[in-house]
């Protein structure tokens, strides 16, 4: 027995879902959901686009709890 899920189409369609609602706001931030679950991570330049972001996903119908990994990038950097 195998311990490889298939995905689920739901969580599929609400990554895809929270995807489009960040799109454009950081070029570098991964997505993914697990039974209405989504996590975010990566990179953004400030607290105003974190704060921003995570807005956008808290607005996509469908998501349950958001585990924001997402850093801001350090001054001078």
């Amino acid at each position: 027995m195998s311990n490889l899920q298939e995905s689920d189409p739901r969580d599929v369609e609400l990554e895809n879902a929270v995807s489009r609602a960040i799109h454009g706001m950081a070029s570098s931030i991964h997505v993914s959901v697990k039974a209405g679950h989504v996590t975010v991570s990566g990179v953004v330049d400030d607290f105003s686009a974190k704060r921003e972001l995570t807005s956008a996903v808290q607005s996509v119908a469908g998501v349950k709890t958001i585990t924001n990994y997402v850093k801001v990038t350090p001054i001078g950097d």
